[in-house]
């Protein structure tokens, strides 16, 4: 027993590494033009601006794929959902690795698509009991719950993927961005743990809270970004902050939708993904008609629309306090067992 029980946790543990590494495979290439734009600017000839283009066209990219792909696969098991993304994930970074960048992520796709078989767990698709978009739009807080995830990432996005060229306007030396950014996203990981804590307890003054210190951090980065050590504080405040909202807003989306979820998930990724892209044209216009000082001004007043936009939707969309924390009250088994059956469902997404 004691043996089968091992065998199990190690297979979990062996299951979370893959996740992990494709996680982090995902989220290096689709950050690490950001701290890297003046030099891909300089190797192509083009100005920050421009390549800050590229950002924008591959979050358009998976704005007009995620509703399609999301309905083409809400049966497939999803193993092989995963093996799919990765193979293609890793065909496309051989392509870039052949431009030459990235050599070493290709590389690291195919391992991880090829450890997937033996240590994930095979889960079934789901049918979800209403998986059109459209209607789940019209269920109460989806919409309000999409459009503050995509302002949210909208202001977000107008500094950060024009971040390397402010910090160098603020007197970061070019070798020194690189720390600043790795120090950025460290302070990203200790507010991921914060909205894990607070997601089921405090959801909507988490959420409130992480809003607003992203507008503290940015428009003090716009008022005191002359000074290197308040800029690099502000820094790190802003990726403690910015890296909880996620989690916040998409459980948000799921809870909203109980019985459309791979929909409002749907709807997530896009409003996440118009956010990045619309971001990223707002940074530029602004960077080259005002400057790059002028950026993070930009950006805090879009993510104070965000902010605004929370403390308005107070009913259906981002409650004081999340179904599950209402029922997990002692003495109450039929509400106990729901509470586990959602943590069952939180398991499987």
């Amino acid at each position: 027993m004691t043996d089968v029980m091992n065998d199990s946790s190690r297979s979990k543990r062996g299951g979370l590494a893959v996740l992990f590494v494709a996680a982090f495979m995902a989220i290096t290439t689709e950050t690490l033009p950001m701290g890297l734009l003046p030099q891909m600017g300089q190797g192509l000839g083009a100005s920050e601006s421009q390549v800050g283009l590229l950002v924008a066209i591959y979050a358009f990219v998976v704005m007009l794929v995620t509703l399609p792909v999301t309905a083409w696969t809400a049966n497939w098991p999803r193993r092989r959902l995963f093996l799919v993304i990765m193979a293609a994930f890793a065909v496309s970074n051989l392509l870039m690795a052949l431009a030459p960048t990235f050599p070493v992520l290709a590389g690291v796709a195919v391992l991880v698509m090829a450890g997937a078989p033996a240590l994930l767990p095979q889960v079934p698709g789901t049918r979800s009991a209403d998986s059109s978009a459209a209607k789940a739009f019209r269920i109460p807080g989806v919409l309000a719950i999409a459009v503050t995830t995509t302002v949210v990432m909208l202001g977000h996005f107008t500094l950060y993927t024009y971040v390397a060229p402010y910090l160098q306007d603020a007197g970061i030396s070019e070798k020194a961005v690189s720390p600043v950014l790795f120090a950025f996203g460290v302070a990203g990981i200790a507010g991921v743990w914060c909205a894990g804590m607070l997601v089921d307890r405090r959801p909507r003054g988490a959420l409130l809270s992480a809003a607003g210190l992203v507008v503290l951090a940015l428009a003090g980065l716009g008022a005191v970004g002359w000074f290197t050590p308040a800029t690099i504080a502000l820094i790190v405040l802003w990726g403690l902050a910015h890296a909880a909202l996620p989690t916040f807003l998409q459980s948000a989306a799921l809870k909203a939708a109980p019985a459309a979820q791979a929909a409002a998930s749907a709807l997530f990724i896009i409003g996440f993904n118009l956010g990045i892209g619309g971001g990223s044209l707002v940074g530029g216009r602004v960077l080259d008609h005002i400057g790059v000082a002028a950026v993070p001004g930009a950006a805090a007043a879009l993510t104070a629309v965000a902010l605004l936009i929370v403390v308005f939707a107070r009913t259906s969309a981002l409650p004081r306090r999340t179904t599950s924390a209402v029922i997990a009250r002692p003495g109450n088994k039929d509400e106990a067992s729901l509470t586990h059956e959602l943590a069952e469902l939180g398991q499987h997404r």
